[in-house]
């Protein structure tokens, strides 16, 4: 087997594998950038259904306080 030939088939096994390593970095970047997004959204949708519950609960001990009042009236 010649050198040459020697290096082309290592050129030619070698190229692919670097393209996939940084095909694979790059989406490895990608995946964090959405995740990140991701858990801004996440964390805004769990504010706004922590906020309807309290704003709920608020609601029946309003309700709750104004039946006690009328019954000690």
């Amino acid at each position: 087997m010649s050198p040459l030939l020697l290096g082309t088939l290592l050129a030619v096994a070698t190229v692919p594998v670097i393209a996939y390593r940084l095909g694979r970095t790059h989406a490895a970047w990608q995946d964090a950038r959405s995740s990140k997004r991701s858990f801004r959204q996440d964390r805004r949708t769990a504010w706004s259904h922590t906020a309807r519950l309290a704003a709920g609960a608020a609601l029946v001990l309003l309700g709750l306080t104004a039946a006690a009042y009328d019954l000690a009236r």
